[in-house]
């Protein structure tokens, strides 16, 4: 690091001006000098972070489900969301969620008693869960079959089931995602937990207009950690990539970055800067 800092201060003093975009904050002209736009944010994303071993990815689009390993592994399962084409049945809610109940047997009250196995509650009485019959088989990956649960195989369902916590995040998208979830440790300098549900879904809306309004890297950013005791069974919003400024307003340090490092490599430098 220290042999290229020549190299670095000189490419900061050699940066063209940049003018402030329409769209985001107005700064006024004295703090002008202090930032610069660089183009083509389209796919950034912001991170919501966990302690725990796992998280679960669901992909409504592709009826996909992906179980994220701390250890740097992904194991993919087909699934069967919910749809509101059957009678009473609801289209499964997208968000980022947690964990929030595990029962190895529970029969649903709201439909006729069915038994659902290794049950694992995120959105009130919306979750994971196997039926004790294979019939539901055809449609795990290929259609959306359920009244509101998020249908997987008895295999797959007792392999979560063994090792899931309580409070783990369940992240459920269509692929347009603003936010997405991410492992840190204990001793992250930027960690920062919120003991309560109004806290993070107040922050998390913070974070979302930032993205929207162009704000994104001049906004103070803390690592914050999702767990049983912060996120309620209404989840939060994982927003939407399609809303996000591919222009965001940016310190001039930042173009330099975005020159000489890897485009993604670059994206997570700035986001920790």
């Amino acid at each position: 690091m220290i042999k290229y800092a020549g190299i670095f201060f000189v490419a900061l003093s050699c940066l063209p001006s940049y003018s402030m975009p329409q769209t985001g904050k107005n700064f006024g002209n004295t703090a002008k000098s202090y930032y610069s736009t660089v183009k083509d944010f389209r796919y950034l994303k912001d991170t919501l972070f966990t302690l725990k071993p796992y998280f679960i990815e669901v992909n409504l689009k592709t009826q996909k489900g992906y179980l994220h390993s701390k250890r740097g592994g992904i194991k993919s399962f087909d699934i069967s969301s919910g749809t509101d084409r059957l009678e009473d049945g609801v289209n499964t809610k997208e968000g980022i969620f947690v964990i929030k109940a595990k029962l190895p047997q529970w029969y649903s009250r709201q439909f006729d008693s069915t038994l659902m196995l290794n049950w694992m509650g995120f959105n009130g009485g919306i979750g994971f869960h196997a039926l004790p019959t294979s019939g539901y088989y055809r449609y795990l990956g290929k259609k959306k079959s359920s009244h509101g649960c998020i249908r997987i195989s008895r295999k797959t369902a007792k392999e979560l089931y063994e090792i899931i916590d309580l409070g783990t995040p369940v992240i459920v998208h269509s692929g347009s995602n603003a936010l997405t979830v991410a492992f840190t440790e204990p001793t992250d300098p930027l960690l920062f937990y919120y003991k309560s549900y109004k806290s993070v879904s107040n922050l998390v809306s913070k974070k979302l207009d930032a993205l929207y309004g162009g704000n994104y890297f001049i906004q103070y950013k803390k690592h914050i950690i999702l767990d049983f005791e912060n996120v309620g069974h209404a989840g939060l919003s994982a927003g939407s990539s399609l809303k996000i400024l591919p222009r965001q307003i940016t310190y001039p340090r930042y173009r330099f970055i975005e020159e000489a490092i890897p485009r993604i490599r670059s994206l997570d430098i700035m986001k920790k800067n």
